[in-house]
C-alpha cells in the first residue's frame, strides 16, 4: 500500500530507518521502506548492513541528483502510494505513520504534504542562518498550509500517487541543489493536481553551517534561473519567485546593479560569522544574482 522512500547521500540513516521499521510492526504488512542510495561514499555505504533487515536498499554506482533519484523508486517499488522523506529527517511522533495509514483508508489524496519543523532551542552562531531561517520562513503551520495548498510545498516529507508521479515526473533536467520541488509543485498545479495537507510533519534533525547554507544557496540561486527557464518563462511561476520578481524588476538599473554585486562579499562575510538577519540575507540572495547574471552576460 505504502513505501517509504528514502534517497539518501551521505548522510547516516540507521537512526530514521530503525524508527519507521517499529512503526510499521502494527501496520500488517501495509508499510515498507525503500533506500536508493546516490552513490554516497564507502563510510555510509557501511551502514546498510545494520538496515539491510528493516529495508530494501538499492546503491547507485553514479551520482543521479536529487530529481532522476525519486523518479527511480517506481522501478523498485510496486506500492500504490510513495511517502518520500529527507535522508536527514527525524521522526518526532510515534504514530507517524500510523497517521498517514490511516489517512489513506479515509481519503484517496493525489498528493499529500506532512511538511517539517525545527527544533526549537537556538543552535551556536555558525549554524543560525539555516536554523532561524527554517523555523521562521520554510515552516508553514499545518492551518496556514492548509488555507494556502499550493504555496509552500517542499518534498522532505510528502505522499503521492504512483500514477501522478508517473505522469508528472521531477524534472530530471534539474541536476544541482534547489528548487526541484518548486518546480514539481508547479507542474502539479498547472495540471490540476490538488495538494492535500495533514498535520504531521517530520524535525530536520541536520542543521548547515553558515558556510554550507550559504553554498547551497548560491546553487540554489542557480536552480532558480534555470527551472525559471525550463517553465519558458511562466509569468504564473514567477508570482511564486519572489526574489526572481525583485531582481527582474531592478535588473537594468545602472546604480543598483553596480552596488550589489560589490556588497555581497561583505554580506556573506557577516552571514557566515553568525549574523542571522534574514533581511541580510535577501539582500546577499538578491547581489549573488546580480553577480551571477553579470557573469553570465559576459560569456
Amino acid at each position: 500500500m505504502l513505501a517509504v522512500c528514502i534517497p539518501v547521500y551521505n548522510q547516516n540513516v540507521e537512526r530514521l530507518v530503525r524508527e519507521l521499521s517499529e512503526q510499521s510492526k502494527p501496520l500488517n504488512g501495509q508499510v515498507s521502506i525503500l533506500i536508493i542510495d546516490d552513490a554516497s561514499s564507502e563510510e555510509f555505504q557501511a551502514q546498510y548492513k545494520n538496515i539491510s533487515g528493516f529495508a530494501k536498499v538499492i546503491q547507485l554506482d553514479v551520482n543521479i541528483g536529487r530529481s532522476k533519484i525519486r523518479n527511480t523508486f517506481l522501478e523498485h517499488t510496486s506500492a500504490e502510494y510513495l511517502l518520500f522523506l529527507d535522508c536527514d529527517a527525524q521522526i518526532v511522533h510515534s504514530d507517524f505513520l500510523s497517521k498517514y495509514v490511516e489517512f489513506l483508508k479515509v481519503n484517496r489524496p493525489k498528493v499529500l504534504f506532512g511538511a517539517s519543523i525545527y527544533q526549537k532551542e537556538k543552535p551556536p552562531m555558525n549554524f543560525r542562518l539555516r536554523w532561524k531561517y527554517g523555523s521562521m520562513i520554510e515552516s508553514k503551520s499545518f492551518e496556514y498550509r492548509d488555507s494556502a495548498p499550493q504555496l509552500g510545498f517542499k518534498t522532505n516529507n510528502f505522499l503521492v500517487d504512483r500514477n501522478i508521479l508517473k505522469s508528472y515526473p521531477f524534472n530530471e533536467l534539474i541536476t544541482g541543489y534547489g528548487h526541484e520541488d518548486t518546480l514539481f509543485g508547479f507542474d502539479l498545479e498547472q495540471n490540476g493536481i490538488s495538494i492535500c495537507h495533514i498535520d504531521n510533519p517530520v524535525l530536520n534533525a541536520h542543521l548547515d553551517s553558515n558556510s554550507q547554507f550559504l553554498n547551497k544557496t548560491d546553487e540554489a540561486l542557480n536552480n532558480l534561473i534555470h527551472i525559471w527557464e525550463l517553465s519558458k518563462k511562466n509569468g504564473a511561476l514567477l508570482e511564486r519567485l519572489n526574489i526572481l520578481k525583485v531582481y527582474f524588476k531592478y535588473e537594468r538599473n545602472y546604480i543598483i546593479g553596480v552596488i550589489l554585486p560589490r556588497l555581497r562579499k561583505p554580506l556573506r562575510f557577516l552571514l557566515e560569522r553568525g549574523v542571522a538577519n534574514l533581511t541580510l540575507f535577501s539582500v546577499y540572495k538578491l547581489a549573488y544574482l546580480f553577480t551571477f547574471n553579470s557573469a553570465q552576460r559576459r560569456q
